[in-house]
């Protein structure tokens, strides 16, 4: 992976100076580019081609077309048998992206399977070209400026270049609500992301926006047998395929079906033994079932694959030391509980891979979360008609089954379901801060993709391109670019996309079955993962922070909150209403931990980017 950046005017100290912000992303290499209408700048990882001959920016072989690029490109070798040309001066796939541009034109964006970010400057239309891969993996910001545009593979370089340094609120308001920015906006106004499967082109000072569509060869699913069948083919041929690098490829294991179902195929697949990583936190011994049976499970599933193993532990000090650098990493604000152990993990696995496979979207992709069992239920309860279903839940007691439950079953629409579920629900979650915005933006952008043809597919394809898209996969990468490392995600390639369309919700989670989602999936690959893991309630990976929040993380955690933490966030913060999260939380009164650990983030984010980023780049 690398990092990419550019504008539309010849200006090599803008240019340089973003590419000196994000180099981090590629340490082994750096080029510039300039003409009198464009520069582009790149640093690389260098991953296929470890040659020269892959530097970038990289001109076709006409001269036409310049391209800095970040991602991989997995069918690459396919394509390049289609060019036929006689001009490859490389084994990268940089080069058969430029090729076919030169071949087929900006259409050949279509043709792409991988995860890419990239820019292409065409020299005789003299029109720049932006595209992202379709599931969104790789991030791609953008803003206009002056009639140009300036784009990069990081927010935090063109925050610096662009005139307003002001607080979108319609982002921050989706951060308070759900612990992290979604959607096209970014929480800097006038400053976009790229979306996934977007393609950009700006031509005369006109911005263009276009989406490419892809056919897909998908074998015909007539019953769950033919599924059973077809599922673990795709998994092996998309894992053969991203296994394709001129380095060794790494994996984050966890305790959890999906990493070990990686690990399992990355066995079967590769002449080397794998390189496994994962995390446990220094917690007290009657505290260790709780937060580290993933660890252990995961330790286990190492030697019975016999793969490299390395472990790292995580402690409150750990949080300390570090929950800055992760913040300043991420670029906008997200409180996820696992941002600094996501970022000391992959600070870890960089010491011995540039490349590591995770097991992000196979929970979307097969149905795996236990709430999708009740969104289930809650379709199932909808064929009822409204009266009787009103009469009937009006004598069962609210101790039972409370209101929020009872308003789904009646009178939510699909997005006031979704967001029952994804909404930080906690005390004082909606009143620590002052924003007085209603969300019409969030509406707006999470109803165009509640729109499958049952409640829980809709809501599984709202969850990807929102919580998966924004928090996941931005984390993914972000936390693991900090160190020059390249996040892979086979889960989300778009044949195990397409394949899941195809199966029907109750064979990914059907009602009766006990807490155990991806029924089709364990159905499909019981043969390859041992029993200790197969057998396994789910369960989400589970960290000390609300514990640590009142123990080692408290002296920490009461100085950020404090008004005169950094001047300016009391116009968002209402500090009186977070005193009184921290003080129940404290207590145990009520769990606060996600609401304070907005507070916490976003004192931190704020004070990086608003205060220290300005004052260092003035």
């Amino acid at each position: 992976m690398c990092g990419i950046s550019g504008i539309t005017n010849k200006n090599v100290t803008i240019v340089e100076n973003m590419t000196d912000i994000t180099c981090h992303r590629g340490p082994d290499d750096r080029g510039i580019y300039e003409d009198e209408k464009i520069t582009l700048g790149h640093s690389r990882l260098s991953i296929q081609d470890l040659s020269d001959a892959g530097h970038q920016p990289m001109v076709s072989s006409s001269g036409r077309y310049v391209i800095v690029y970040n991602g991989e490109i997995y069918n690459f070798r396919r394509l390049k048998n289609e060019i036929d040309s006689n001009y490859f001066k490389s084994i990268s796939d940089t080069e058969v992206i430029l090729e076919l541009f030169e071949k087929f034109g900006i259409e050949s964006i279509s043709k792409l399977s991988g995860i890419y970010a990239f820019a292409i400057w065409d020299k005789k239309e003299k029109k720049l070209i932006l595209s992202r891969d379709k599931q969104g993996v790789k991030p791609l910001y953008y803003s206009i400026k002056n009639d140009d545009l300036i784009f990069c593979s990081e927010l935090k370089s063109i925050f610096l270049h662009t005139g307003s340094k002001k607080i979108n609120l319609s982002a921050l308001n989706s951060f308070f609500k759900f612990g992290y920015v979604t959607g096209e906006q970014t929480i800097l106004e006038g400053i976009y992301k790229v979306m996934p499967g977007q393609t950009l082109t700006f031509k005369n000072k006109v911005l263009e926006k276009f989406n490419f569509s892809k056919k897909i060869e998908m074998p015909e699913i007539k019953n769950k047998k033919d599924a059973k069948k077809i599922i673990p083919e795709i998994l092996t041929s998309v894992v053969k395929d991203q296994m394709i690098s001129d380095v060794p490829v790494g994996l984050f294991l966890s305790g959890g079906i999906d990493s070990n179902l990686l690990l399992s195929l990355m066995t079967e697949v590769s002449n080397y033994k794998i390189n496994t990583y994962s995390s446990f936190f220094r917690v007290d011994e009657n505290d260790d079932l709780k937060f580290n049976t993933d660890a252990r499970v995961a330790k286990k599933s190492a030697e019975y694959f016999k793969s490299n193993h390395n472990e790292i532990s995580i402690d409150e000090k750990s949080i300390i030391e570090n929950i800055e650098n992760a913040i300043w990493h991420m670029d906008e604000p997200n409180s996820n509980s696992s941002l600094v152990p996501n970022y000391l993990l992959a600070k870890n696995a960089s010491k011995q891979n540039k490349v590591v496979l995770s097991g992000e979207g196979g929970d979307e992709v097969f149905g795996g979360y236990d709430r999708y069992k009740s969104i289930r239920i809650i379709d199932k309860f909808a064929n009822i008609p409204k009266i009787i279903r009103k009469t009937a839940l009006s004598f069962v007691p609210n101790s039972i089954l409370n209101k929020k439950n009872k308003f789904r079953l009646c009178d939510a629409d699909t997005y006031e379901i979704y967001m029952s579920f994804a909404v930080n629900n906690e005390k004082y979650a909606q009143s620590i801060h002052k924003l007085s915005i209603q969300d019409d933006y969030l509406k707006s952008f999470l109803s165009k993709y509640l729109n499958k043809p049952d409640l829980l597919a809709s809501i599984i394809n709202a969850e990807m391109n929102s919580w998966l898209l924004d928090d996941y996969l931005m984390r993914a990468d972000k936390m693991c670019m900090a160190f020059g490392l390249e996040n892979r995600v086979p889960f989300l390639d778009e044949r195990l996309i397409k394949l899941s369309d195809n199966l029907k919700s109750s064979w990914k989670y059907p009602i009766l079955s006990q807490n155990l989602g991806k029924k089709i999936l364990i159905e499909s690959i019981s043969n390859k993962i041992p029993n200790f893991v197969l057998g396994r309630k789910k369960r989400g990976w589970v960290t000390p922070l609300s514990k640590w929040l009142r123990e080692g993380l408290r002296d920490m955690s009461l100085d950020i909150i404090k008004e005169d933490y950094v001047s300016g966030s009391e116009e968002f913060i209402n500090f009186d209403k977070v005193r009184l999260a921290v003080d129940d939380h404290y207590n145990i009164k009520n769990y606060g931990v996600q609401t304070i650990w907005n507070v916490i983030t976003f004192q931190i984010w704020y004070k990086k980017f608003q205060k220290e980023l300005n004052k260092k780049f003035s």
